[in-house]
């Protein structure tokens, strides 16, 4: 499959506030994967297979939990295109 991006929004106990510094953990995951992203006010956005981008997601979540979260809302927003859709391709 070509490569995709992905808006992610991931609320630890539905909430973006009080969150004590869960949010950058959450980055975190993400600047670990090794996937291009990019961190914006609502919401981040990574590029890569789509299997991948899955399983930054499954991992982010899950360290939410691991960080003591009951529960975890995530909004995820996909483009896709079969020529493949890079970052670079949002900013023009």
């Amino acid at each position: 499959m070509s490569t995709v991006t992905a808006g992610i929004q991931i609320l630890p106990n539905g909430k973006d506030d009080g969150t004590h510094g869960d949010l950058q953990e959450i980055v975190q995951v993400i600047k670990n994967s090794g996937l291009p992203y990019k961190v914006g006010p609502m919401e981040t956005v990574i590029e890569g297979e789509l299997n991948s981008v899955f399983e930054v997601i499954k991992t982010a979540q899950e360290k939410s939990i691991a960080l003591g979260a009951s529960e975890v809302h995530s909004t995820i927003k996909i483009h896709y295109r079969p020529s493949g859709v890079s970052l670079l391709d949002k900013e023009e």
